[in-house]
């Protein structure tokens, strides 16, 4: 049994749950699960068994579902041109705030009263771990469902996402803040209650997180493209972020490759003969664009060109033959608008790439690779030419 942990992160709280999907998918077990913030909301919904219906929310959410206050209203503050209608308007919103003394978070309750049963979510064979900060007793709470007294799981749940920013109440006569203050990716309330076998899904929002040991057996789940801000609860980056959970997910369960795109891996050797087959044609070209120094062409490949390309590419300096080919291939791929959601072997994604046809423009550019990285378009446009030649692409 795994126990899966969610870190916080508000709005960004969908890569979770299009993670989560992955994870029931692939066939993983999940005995318990630790959240802070909308992670522990999050987390609530799975463990009472309502995985499908926080899904359904988080593809109809809005700003107007978490904060009092109307979309309409969210947008034109997203879109502001600050001219003088604009101005007043914005002056009217900020001195509500002040008044109230925060945002008013009444939808978030209605929310949390409407799909949080503490029935069924206490009857629950899994494990459900939360953290807030007690700022009355000034402490941190760390606690599982069984430790909550009866009645209050919703408000530990709405303790645990108190930002600064709400309206300053009392829960059970006692002021909470978010638990991102004390620990924003619980893993280690887990390991306390036996959980050797982690998988961690990442917001990366901000909050205090705790480093993961080396003896800490986890998968973890990260963000591949920025999840946008915390309090943006916009339908289209909220549906994009539940399919990029969803393929992060994959590709961290399955040990698929890519930085941008989902590559079923064929391993080192498969990649080092296709750079080691480099006829002499493609080795001058290479050298062309490269000025490599006056060697045999394949030690120019190994000792001189493959190093150069890798440190334009931006690799770890631990890289090996198949994250070089790969990274030229997405590059190619990405030049070419090529879908990035979806699983592809690496054949496949060439024989796509092929079928688009070349895309570089026909401005003649440096081809000194060295003064090309100078500029962001030239070292792209001389990537894509050697990407052209390594790859086979016509």
């Amino acid at each position: 049994m795994y126990g899966l942990v969610l870190e916080g992160g508000g709005a960004r709280g969908s890569y979770h749950i299009g993670a989560y999907k992955a994870i029931i998918e692939e066939g993983f077990e999940i005995g318990g699960i630790a959240g802070t913030s909308v992670g522990a909301i999050n987390g609530a919904m799975i463990v009472q068994g309502d995985f499908d219906l926080a899904n359904k929310l988080w593809q109809e959410t809005s700003f107007s579902m978490v904060i009092s206050t109307n979309d309409e209203e969210v947008e034109r503050l997203k879109h502001l041109k600050l001219d003088k209608e604009d101005f007043s308007f914005l002056v009217d919103k900020i001195k509500g705030v002040i008044n109230d003394k925060g945002l008013d978070i009444t939808p978030l309750k209605d929310l949390l009263n409407t799909y949080i049963d503490e029935d069924r979510l206490r009857n629950s064979d899994m494990d459900f771990g939360i953290v807030t900060v007690n700022l009355t007793d000034v402490k941190s709470v760390e606690v599982f469902k069984e430790d909550i007294p009866h009645g209050e799981i919703k408000d530990y749940i709405l303790a645990s996402s108190y930002l600064p920013s709400f309206k300053n109440e009392k829960l059970g006569g006692k002021r909470y803040l978010d638990g991102a203050f004390y620990d924003n990716l619980p893993f280690k309330l887990l390991q306390s209650k036996g959980y050797e076998d982690l998988i961690i899904i990442r917001t990366n929002a901000m909050g205090i997180t705790r480093k993961l040991d080396s003896n800490t057996k986890a998968i973890v789940i990260s963000p591949t493209e920025e999840l946008g801000n915390i309090l943006d609860f916009d339908k289209e980056a909220t549906k994009r972020n539940l399919e990029l959970g969803y393929y992060d997910a994959i590709k961290a369960l399955r040990g698929l490759k890519g930085s941008k795109y989902y590559i079923e891996t064929k391993g080192e050797d498969y990649f080092f003969d296709i750079l080691i087959n480099i006829n002499d044609e493609k080795a001058n070209k290479l050298r062309e664009i490269i000025k490599t120094k006056d060697i045999p062409d394949k030690r120019a490949i190994f000792e001189y060109i493959i190093p150069k390309v890798a440190s334009a590419l931006e690799l770890e300096k631990n890289f090996d033959y198949e994250d070089l080919i790969l990274a030229l291939l997405e590059k190619r791929a990405e030049s070419l608008d090529i879908e990035i959601f979806h699983i592809y072997s690496y054949e496949e994604l060439l024989q796509l790439i092929k079928s688009c046809g070349k895309n570089i423009p026909n401005e003649d550019k440096s081809s000194n690779i060295l003064s090309a990285v100078t500029n962001l378009f030239h070292k792209d446009d001389t990537l894509l030419k050697i990407a052209d030649i390594i790859l086979d692409i016509n």
